[in-house]
């Protein structure tokens, strides 16, 4: 928990530092990121898998990523670190929750992240970089140390990777009917 400490102080440093329209980013950012991946997962279901499950898989997987994590902080009830280090924050800390483990944002960022990943393994990068910049984000603001939003991205890959494996097809498709047509004495 010392190290963590120590990078959150330094991160948030950076965040408090930095100027206002920078900051102002940040804010529209952490939030802006996961309400991408709604036209995401359109994105996904029309390029990539015409089933409404795989796009059900993307949206439902980051929505349960986010309200899973709640319980997680009622039982780990770990207080924010703008509630009990003497510091400034970006984001003040009387518009966020109490408690800070596991980061909702990061575990619903990752779940989305792993889920789009498996479906369409060409953007895997691109979404893992916004996860990731998701992550980072809810430290530069101040509101979660570096331990909750790593066990955020954890928590929610696993919950993105169960919601991939459930939005894959289970057996080969049956072949079209004009191939069986084809086929002689079919």
């Amino acid at each position: 928990m010392e190290h963590s400490t120590d990078w959150y102080g330094i991160v948030a440093g950076w965040g408090v530092a930095s100027p206002g329209w920078v900051q102002a980013v940040a804010l529209v950012l952490t939030d802006a990121l996961l309400l991408a991946f709604i036209p995401v997962a359109g994105i996904v279901w029309w390029r990539v898998d015409r089933r409404a499950r795989a796009a059900l898989a993307i949206l439902l997987s980051g929505g349960a990523a986010w309200v899973l994590t709640d319980p997680v902080k009622d039982v780990v009830r770990q207080l924010r670190p703008c509630r009990t280090l003497p510091v400034r924050t970006v984001e003040h800390c009387s518009e966020v929750g109490v408690f800070s483990f596991p980061s909702g944002h990061s575990a619903a960022a990752a779940a989305f992240a792993v889920t789009v990943a498996v479906l369409w393994r060409r953007v895997a990068a691109i979404v893992a970089a916004v996860a990731v910049l998701e992550a980072f984000l809810r430290v530069y603001l101040g509101v979660h140390y570096p331990h909750d939003v790593l066990a955020g991205l954890l928590f929610g890959a696993v919950i993105g990777a169960f919601a991939a494996v459930a939005a894959k097809p289970g057996a080969k498709r049956p072949p079209a009917v004009a191939e069986t047509a084809a086929v002689p004495g079919r």
